[in-house]
């Protein structure tokens, strides 16, 4: 698709094309080629993440991304509103995503596992 120009903006999805790996290849290829890249984000959660923090590490980001920071779990970060305030999402550093899931969700959350 990027060799043959069949797409303007490429969009790899984080969590069902093969994690931030692939995406980045599919992002470093549409860089080569002179194209954007603005990935997919599928699902909630804490999903908007993964998004946010690949957009921040790759060379050819698009200017608008899908924000879906609307999650009910109770998460907060020291370094990020993880609001879009005045446009824009300040990504949270630190350890893993640069958040805290409150420890009392986690320890009274059920565990669920699958065959």
């Amino acid at each position: 698709m990027i060799r043959h120009r069949v797409v303007n903006i490429v969009q790899p999805d984080l969590h069902y094309y093969g994690g931030f790996v692939r995406a980045m290849r599919v992002a470093r290829m549409a860089d080569a080629a002179g194209l954007l890249c603005t990935p997919h984000m599928s699902g909630s959660g804490l999903g908007y993440l993964d998004v946010a923090h690949f957009v921040s590490a790759i060379p050819n980001p698009g200017s608008h991304h899908e924000f879906k920071g609307d999650t009910r779990l109770p998460v907060y970060s020291d370094t990020s509103s993880l609001k879009c305030e005045h446009g824009v999402v300040r990504i949270p550093s630190g350890s893993g995503f640069g958040v805290t899931i409150d420890p009392d969700f986690l320890r009274n959350s059920e565990r669920v596992t699958t065959l």
